[in-house]
């Protein structure tokens, strides 16, 4: 994206127009990316309406940090777990595999699953949020591969986010717990990787 039309100086306007961000940010999450106005950001950012256009050219650039905001915050819950794998010794690691993916995976429990993947799917209404998702996903999957790379599991990081992500829709849409289906399912695959390269 471009450069905004201001680039803030003092204290007070860089605190401004991280509050837009931020209320944009938790917006998009929760009310997907037509719920991003100039005027509903303001008011949930306890700006005035006049001050998002001030620091944002328009509201697509404004959907464009929101989105990189929240595929941020997902990315750095994913490299704390990764942190945590990699202070284990291997074999520790190994044996919490499945509790440490969906953990890096998964959006925490104050955070209710079906909202979580009703706005990622909610994010096709905007180019822009799913360009920054894409870019995103780069840093969660970096996360991932660190996460197998120390528990010496032979996965790639996009299978493990393609079975977590369709154990928790079908666990949504179906009622069931999604940690619990998230691990069930990353349990078998595992298995079924390993005894492939058993041979």
């Amino acid at each position: 994206m471009g450069e905004t039309s201001v680039t803030p100086k003092s204290l007070k306007a860089q605190i401004t127009r991280t509050s837009l961000v931020l209320a944009a940010a938790a917006l998009l999450r929760e009310e997907g990316p037509k719920a991003v106005t100039y005027r509903k950001v303001a008011k949930w950012a306890g700006a005035a309406s006049s001050s998002v256009g001030y620091y944002f050219d328009s509201v697509t650039e404004l959907l464009h940090e929101a989105g990189m905001y929240n595929i941020q915050l997902w990315a750095q819950r994913a490299e704390k777990v990764a942190d945590l794998c990699e202070s284990l010794p291997p074999e520790e690691c190994r044996a919490r595999i499945t509790e440490l993916l969906t953990r890096a995976c998964l959006p925490d429990d104050s955070i209710v699953p079906a909202a979580h993947y009703a706005q990622l799917i909610g994010a096709a209404d905007s180019s822009v949020v799913t360009e920054a998702y894409r870019k995103g996903r780069v840093l969660l999957d970096a996360a991932i591969a660190r996460i197998l790379d120390r528990a010496g599991v032979p996965m790639t990081p996009r299978i493990v986010g393609a079975i977590v992500d369709g154990a928790a829709v079908a666990s949504i849409s179906e009622g069931y717990n999604v940690r619990e289906m998230a691990a069930k399912l990353l349990d078998e695959a595992i298995a079924a990787y390993e005894a492939a390269e058993r041979g």
